[in-house]
């Protein structure tokens, strides 16, 4: 048993741990401390990073620009068209399909003679996805804004420092709305854009703008973004916390019960140990108890056959005519015990005569009752 003990104890030395890290209370102060720390830290860190993944997921791009490069044909001047690629892959998607979004076509133009007398001219648009197929269409006209020539005489006026020295030019900029609503298919997703114009309209650039429209929570994420994060990682952290708080506790239970297991009672050997030693000692005294009980049960069972074998024969003898008498002590019990003790030729009692001497029979009873 004490090598059992010795080898319980040895194994359950690995649980200890030092005086700084635990006390009977549970973690000390300082491990408490470092432990929160570490544990905001690392929550903070989360709840930021977690938003931070949240928002390139869930909030899109807001502007897709892409250059137009339109290509004039001489035989025919009304074929004015461009061809513009968004992704450089066939099923590559750019825009989200949950997402609305406007597109429009940005040009800026000179204010010329030509353009001026070119009046209303119509832009289409189709766009078209990796297999060719037209998947939105749009026309829309544009006109050059309209002024009068004293109004245009005065603006050059006004403008002339700046147009001498090259900070100013003769343009103007045109935006013209093509889609209002638009929404990309799953299946079939954007790849390309067809863009043709009516008239043979002096360009100096063009853009094609694809923007998207932001309502709800996304609305909010992108337009209010501080307050949206704070709100968000503030609801992060305390429901972090909850968890952590769980957690703390089912820690702060399982270390102050091992303390309280390792900690050595007064014979200096520790708790568990002393509680698994009277145990093993309980045990076996309950084994102890119960073997003696056996024993003396099977003590006791020759002891009673002798006795009742004993009275046959005297109850015989007397049917005979004879009156055995048995000694006091072969009837008393624990008599009968020591008597199944002693050897076969001491067990057998000697019966008395009928007529006994009485001188006899006086010195006989003091000498068995000396022997009991």
């Amino acid at each position: 048993m004490t090598g059992s003990l010795s080898s319980l104890s040895s194994s359950q030395g690995l649980l200890r741990l030092p005086a700084w890290v635990s006390t009977r209370n549970g973690l000390s102060a300082g491990v408490r401390l470092l432990l929160a720390g570490t544990a905001l830290t690392a929550i903070f860190l989360s709840s930021v990073s977690l938003y931070a993944m949240f928002y390139r997921l869930y909030v899109p791009t807001l502007l897709h620009q892409a250059p137009v490069y339109l290509q004039y044909d001489t035989a025919n001047p009304a074929n004015t068209t461009a061809v513009v690629n968004f992704v450089p892959e066939k099923n590559y998607k750019f825009l989200s399909t949950s997402q609305a979004y406007t597109v429009a076509l940005d040009l800026r133009v000179p204010t010329s003679d030509e353009n001026r007398k070119l009046g209303n001219f119509m832009v289409s648009l189709e766009l078209c996805s990796g297999n060719g197929v037209s998947v939105h269409r749009s026309s829309r006209p544009g006109i050059l804004p309209y002024r009068s020539k004293i109004m245009w005489s005065i603006r050059t006026l006004v403008q002339m420092p700046l147009l001498l020295l090259d900070w100013w030019h003769e343009d103007e900029s045109l935006h013209i709305d093509l889609i209002d609503v638009l929404y990309d298919r799953h299946f079939s997703p954007i790849n390309h854009a067809r863009i043709s114009l009516s008239k043979p309209l002096q360009v100096y650039d063009a853009f094609i703008v694809i923007r998207a429209h932001f309502t709800g929570l996304r609305y909010w994420m992108y337009y209010w973004r501080m307050p949206t994060a704070i709100v968000f990682v503030a609801v992060a952290v305390v429901w972090q916390l909850v968890f952590t708080a769980v957690a703390w506790s089912v820690l702060e239970s399982y270390t102050g019960s091992t303390s309280r297991m390792l900690e050595p009672d007064a014979s200096g050997a520790p708790s568990h140990l002393s509680t698994e030693h009277s145990s093993v000692v309980s045990r076996s005294r309950t084994r102890s108890r119960s073997r003696s009980g056996s024993k003396s049960g099977s003590r006791l069972q020759p002891a009673a056959r002798s006795m009742s074998l004993r009275k046959r024969r005297a109850r015989s003898r007397s049917e005979d005519g004879q009156e055995p008498q048995l000694s006091p002590s072969l009837t008393h019990p624990r008599a009968i015990d020591d008597q199944h003790d002693l050897p076969l030729q001491q067990q057998v009692p000697t019966a008395t005569p009928s007529n006994p001497d009485p001188a006899s029979s006086e010195h006989a009873v003091p000498e068995q009752r000396t022997q009991s």
